[in-house]
């Protein structure tokens, strides 16, 4: 485990230098839909129930489907043996393994604490979920206790910061809000800063770093400092979806994924 999290630690290293000569590598013809990736260079492609997993080399290795919770809503590949499939509309989350075989369900309504539907993989141990009624940061266990909770968000702001999006970075834990941009919490859950800045959208975030797609090109934010650098992309559409892993980009469109080295 801690192999995996030490290569999580080094997700992306984007160099403004190298980011100018990229390298098509292969392309995976897929069905419509998100993808995901995670830190081995596995990726995820998911839409509706299904879910396809592909190696790093482009072979398909797992399938997963299920029409019992509705669609998927995202897919937390942050640890590639225990993969988290959230389905926001019933409140449920799915824990799969490597094989994408069903190892965990969970109900995401907690004593006091019901229809959940914002939760990330902490990159140390369980889970963060985000209240949505009293708005604020609580971190449960393997065995889904709560074993802490964070600094309340109308503290932060006097805004109403619904959360859209949360994640781990290994350093901090980063949610991202619907009008108040990005809250940035330490390990604890006690708030850090903000960045007002960033967009409502889905994020990558590693270290002291934020990753996000901007138009046809990346943004990199140093959380910080708050200095961001953009950085051109192979040739896409605005619509495209990107991730960076390693030294891959992942480019998507509705029915084509090309990896690509810098």
């Amino acid at each position: 485990m801690r192999i995996i999290l030490l290569i999580t630690s080094l997700i992306f290293y984007f160099n403004p230098a190298a980011a100018q000569d990229y390298k098509l590598l292969f392309t995976v013809t897929s069905s419509a839909g998100e993808f995901t990736t995670d830190p081995l260079g596995n990726f995820y492609v998911f839409n509706k129930g299904d879910i396809t997993k592909y190696s790093a080399e482009g072979y398909e290795t797992a399938r997963f489907s299920s029409r019992e919770f509705g669609d998927i809503s995202y897919v937390d590949a942050t640890n590639p043996l225990k993969v988290l499939v959230v389905f926001k509309e019933f409140s449920r989350a799915l824990i799969l393994d490597a094989s994408l075989s069903t190892q965990v369900s969970i109900n995401l309504s907690f004593p006091g604490i019901p229809y959940v539907n914002n939760i990330c993989t902490s990159r140390e141990s369980g889970y963060w979920i985000v209240d949505p009624v009293s708005k604020q940061l609580h971190k449960i266990n393997e065995q889904l206790d709560i074993v802490s909770e964070g600094t309340p968000f109308r503290q932060i702001s006097s805004s109403d910061s619904e959360a859209y999006f949360i994640c781990d970075s290994g350093n901090w834990i980063i949610v991202n809000t619907k009008t108040t941009g990005v809250l940035v919490f330490d390990r604890f859950g006690t708030y850090y800063k903000s960045l007002p800045d960033i967009p409502p959208v889905p994020l990558q975030a590693s270290g002291h770093e934020i990753l996000y797609k901007d138009d046809d090109g990346m943004i990199k934010v140093d959380i910080r400092t708050g200095k961001s650098d953009h950085f051109l992309l192979p040739p896409n559409e605005p619509e495209d979806a990107c991730r960076v892993e390693g030294n891959h980009i992942f480019l998507k469109t509705d029915n084509l994924l090309k990896i690509y080295s810098y």
